[in-house]
């Protein structure tokens, strides 16, 4: 390697370094109640509960809340916990035998009589529900009610439990070896004199995805694969091979928790050995469990917990006596070897997974490197240091200060373009370096010292200068600032890149990113407002993945660049402390990449390596959880209050409070063990609100005088990867109304109201009933005197239509007499029209006098009789000619009555006088009457007589009887006429008055 020859050259190496993960402690000082860890359980709500030897202790990411002998435990000296699939939570003992928590009590298993056992070290649930106990004294197996001893094995201490779904019993002894019991009963065991196992010790039992079943002893690791056991070497050399536990990871890895030798961590192909050095807090891990997120757990023999988490970072931080440099330049050389170096002049490489640290430097203690850049193979290395620029080459190394041409001392940043100069950013402008001449570069109208941070050449060979002042593009020789970035007043350019389309980046310090992209009709300013969480930029980075890497002063954004230039939107994850990022602050452009993918970062800490092969989003939602309810911010105590509990969550139960209780604060949490501190909440509260909270980190919210009614708290959480709940947790409650405005109340007053008002109804109805009474009494009177005057005055008008009938029949009678001697037939003729004119008012009187009711006058019986005297007259019967009478029940008034039979009268004597003179027995004679609308009427007279004359014309003819029908429709508001068709019809139009 000729820059490792060439940079350390006569320089002593350190090669102590080890790679630190991501681990969280958790001892006596952040609510522990012991620090020996010997189990750790997640319940289904998602809370962990570890074991000490102090009691247990429930924690929820952020509090513990420990139980003791005083809350119901048997014993402080808890061995192993177990939740079967009834919630139901088991606590072994080392001293006390068996506790059962139910969720909100512990009972006890006596151990005279349920449990003669002392030590519980392992609980297992098998297929059928069954509870199973490795004892001192040997399995048991029972269920909430008792257990019984098993008696299939010999009496001896069992460690370890392992139940497969098909029914298969595994279980390991102190001293004894282990024990296979099949479904049959048959049972093998398997020791050092019979088999590979290391040691007849058995201390843990696990089965992995490929159906193999590791052993854990004392003395090391056995598998058993198709029923053949072998012993598994670990990568450890001494005695120190006691295995305490196993677990499996979310990436398939096998743990193996050694007592007093750390961790080994076994992927199927390669070992991977965790101590202190990787940042365990001890060698002695008692327990290993992991969660519903991916975390592993290590419950530690004196050191409390631990939590393993983002394995997507690994850390140098620690390297013997060199603790956290702040590592300022970054590089690979053309094998992918990383290099670095410090503020502190320190440089080192990395080989093997550990950092080679250089002693002693070619510059002077003290020098900051700012930049390394290797070029020709690594044959010409350039170096950006705070005392001027070293040129190393394979025959020499040369510094360059400002004697030889810099503008200054400090140089920030070196960069090649295609002509092969050399560009140097420096503490006061630019320098291009080429043939050994330095050729300076200020911008114009310049401040004094103006800082050039970066240069940059892009894919169209444009050269571009970071600044303190801004953006400069090198044009006709110049310095530049480019108009349409200008714009933005864009200052402390630190840091400038180009992904694969030919989009440039800007990184300004407190300014954000500016993004030039020819595809958008402008360049686009991103900060705060659009979405950047912080506008620090120290260092862009665009890796072979297409994602841009921001590094600023409290984390690091990895923003997906196919999103951005599509959409024009940050789609990004933010890496911080509380997700593996614990450096916290890279250094000015300290980001590089190597060929197997890894992203390096350059921190105020040390070297941190992402691994984007593990890096996963945490898709697991919060578990909520409703943990209190006060009044008035006061802690409340529900059931002293009157109101029922729920005996798991202390919660009141279907709450309905006074409405002089109107004051309500909801505690509530959401259990995120990757990233507690990044939970996120949202909350309304239904019935008072519509819109949802801010989304805020704070676990409280309060509701001030809320008017009656019924309201539901909606609460939603979000994880530390930004996941929401799907649903929200419900919780519903009233506030019931004063007495005053309840149903009930307000009913009665109603009702009583009601009641006054029939009473006041009713009273004034006995008033009203004795005035009616009066007034009827006197109505009645009244009616009598006209009724009887009514009676005098219809038998009056009877009287008079029977006079008027008679006189009309006298002055019949002497027309008939009249008649006999006049001889002349057109006289006689006359006479027997005026006959029949007056026989139809006859008639009318007639039937006037023999009616009670003589305002209305039946059509129909009317034009009857008119037509039976006319046939009588003229010698006419129904055999002659048949008549056709078609009159609905329409009653008229008398005179139209009258009106009607006059013309009926002339209509039909017409037809009979002059229709049928030689066709008796087939003449037809029709009357019809015809209601339209409410008042307007049709009359329709028509025979199949001979017809009228050709050129007849009603209007026009001498016709006496004519002439009175024209008058008499005229009389009804009517018209007449006449049409000549296979006989005579006459169609009279009239109008009944209202």
């Amino acid at each position: 390697m000729r820059f490792l020859l060439l940079f350390c050259l006569l320089l002593l190496f350190n090669a102590a370094s080890a790679q630190q993960y991501n681990f969280r402690n958790w001892t006596l000082e952040q609510g522990l109640p012991q620090s020996q860890v010997n189990d750790v359980l997640q319940d289904h709500d998602g809370q962990l509960w570890v074991a000490t030897r102090g009691g247990i202790s429930r924690f929820n990411g952020k509090d513990f809340i420990t139980y003791t002998k005083e809350e119901g435990l048997s014993s402080n000296n808890v061995s192993c916990l177990f939740q079967d699939s009834r919630n139901n939570i088991w606590i072994g003992s080392t001293d006390h035998g068996l506790t059962r928590y139910t969720g909100r009590s512990f009972f006890r298993y006596d151990q005279k009589e349920a449990l003669p056992i002392k030590t519980i070290f392992a609980v297992a649930e098998d297929k059928m529900g069954r509870i199973w106990l490795a004892t001192e004294k040997g399995l048991f197996y029972g269920n909430l009610e008792g257990f019984v001893k098993y008696n299939a094995l010999p009496e001896q201490a069992y460690t370890s439990l392992l139940l497969l779904p098909n029914g298969t019993i595994w279980t390991g002894s102190a001293t004894n070896g282990l024990y296979k019991i099949t479904n049959s009963g048959s049972a093998t065991n398997y020791k050092t004199e019979n088999s590979a196992l290391p040691s007849n010790s058995i201390s843990s039992l696990i089965q992995t995805n490929d159906k193999t079943v590791w052993i854990g002893t004392d003395a090391g690791v056995a598998q058993i694969k198709q029923d053949s056991l072998a012993y598994f070497p670990l990568p450890i050399t001494g005695s120190n091979l006691a295995v305490t536990s196993f677990v499996i990871d979310a990436y398939n890895n096998l743990w193996i928790a050694l007592r007093q030798n750390g961790i080994v961590k076994y992927d199927g192909k390669s070992y991977t050995h965790i101590t202190r050095l990787n940042g365990l807090r001890s060698r002695r891990v008692n327990t290993l469990a992991t969660d519903n997120e991916g975390n592993v757990w290590i419950g530690m023999n004196g050191y409390g917990l631990q939590q393993y988490m983002s394995p997507w970072f690994v850390h140098y931080f620690e390297s013997g006596d060199i603790s956290e440099p702040r590592v300022t330049a970054l590089s690979e050389d053309s094998k992918g070897t990383i290099w670095l170096g410090t503020d502190e002049g320190t440089t080192a490489y990395m080989s093997g997974g550990h950092l080679n640290w250089n002693r002693k430097t070619a510059w002077p203690e003290g020098t900051a490197i700012n930049h390394i850049l290797m070029l020709d193979g690594d044959k010409n290395v350039w170096v950006s240091t705070s005392n001027g620029v070293w040129h190393i080459t394979p025959d020499s190394t040369i510094q360059y200060t400002m004697k030889d041409g810099l503008p200054a001392n400090e140089a920030f940043h070196c960069t090649s373009d295609t002509k092969g100069n050399i560009w140097i950013a420096t503490a006061n402008g630019a320098t291009c370096f080429n043939k050994g001449k330095f050729t300076n570069y200020t911008p114009d109208n310049a401040q004094p010292s103006e800082k050039i941070y970066q240069v940059f050449q892009d894919s169209k060979n444009r050269i571009w200068f970071g600044s303190i002042s801004g953006i400069y593009q090198l044009k006709n020789n110049k310095l530049t600032k480019v108009p349409e970035l200008d714009q933005f007043h864009f200052e402390d350019v630190v840091s400038i890149v180009e992904d694969k389309a030919g989009v440039l980046y800007f990184g300004g310090f407190n300014y954000g990113i500016i993004v030039l992209n020819e595809a958008w009709q402008k360049p686009k300013l991103f900060n705060a407002s659009d979405g950047l969480p912080n506008e620090g930029i120290k260092g862009l980075f665009v890796d072979a993945s297409d994602n841009l890497w921001v590094g600023t002063s409290r984390d690091v954004l990895k923003v997906r660049l196919p999103i951005l230039r599509q959409n024009g939107r940050l789609n990004y994850r933010s890496y911080a402390g509380s997700n593996g990022f614990k450096g916290i602050e890279i250094c000015y452009n300290a980001i590089t990449q190597t060929p197997d993918g890894s992203v390096w970062f350059g921190t105020t800490k040390g070297l941190t390596k992402y691994l984007p092969s593990l890096d996963r989003r945490n898709k697991v939602y919060p578990e909520l959880a409703l943990t209190d309810i006060m009044l008035y911010q006061k802690p409340t105590n529900w059931e002293k209050l009157g109101f029922a509990v729920d005996t798991l969550s202390g919660l009141p139960v279907n709450l309905k409070l006074p409405h002089t209780q109107n004051h309500l604060t909801f505690d509530f949490h959401a259990i995120c063990l990757s990233g507690p501190d990044k939970v996120k909440y949202k909350h309304r509260l239904k019935g008072y609100e519509k819109q949802w909270s801010p989304a805020t980190d704070q676990s409280f919210a309060t509701y001030a005088n809320l008017n009656p009614g019924t309201y539901t708290f909606e609460l939603h959480a979000q994880n530390n990867d930004g996941y929401w709940t799907p649903q929200p947790l419900l919780y519903t409650f009233s506030i019931v109304p004063p007495i005053w405005r309840r149903e009930w109340f307000i009913g009665v007053l109603l009702l009583i109201l009601a009641g006054s008002v029939l009473s006041i109804v009713r009273l004034r109805e006995r008033s009203l009933v004795k005035m009616n009474t009066l007034l009827e009494m006197r109505v009645n009177h009244r009616t009598r005197l006209l009724e009887r005057k009514n009676r005098e005055k219809e038998m009056l008008l009877q009287e008079i239509h029977h006079r008027v009938k008679n006189n009309l029949q006298i002055v019949i009678s002497m027309l008939n007499l009249q008649a006999r001697h006049v001889n002349d037939p057109q006289a006689v003729d006359v006479m027997r029209a005026i006959r029949s004119r007056v026989r139809s008012m006859a008639i009318l009187h007639e039937r006037l006098y023999r009616l009670e009711d003589l305002d209305q006058i039946d059509l129909d019986d009317y034009f009857m009789s008119i037509c039976q005297s006319l046939y009588e007259a003229y010698g006419f019967t129904q055999e002659d000619v048949l008549l056709e009478l078609q009159v609905p029940a329409i009653r008229v008034d008398i005179d139209t009555a009258i009106t009607l039979g006059l013309i009926v009268n002339e209509l039909v004597s017409n037809s009979l006088k002059y229709a049928f003179p030689d066709c008796k027995g087939k003449g037809l004679l029709s009357i019809v009457l015809e209601q339209l609308a409410a008042h307007h009427c049709i009359l329709t007279v028509s025979d199949n007589g001979k017809g009228l004359p050709a050129n007849f014309d009603y209007k026009r003819t001498q016709s006496f009887g004519l002439q009175l029908v024209s008058s008499l429709s005229r009389k009804l508001n009517g018209t007449i006429s006449f049409i000549n068709n296979n006989g005579t019809k006459s169609i009279l139009h009239f109008v009944l008055p209202s």
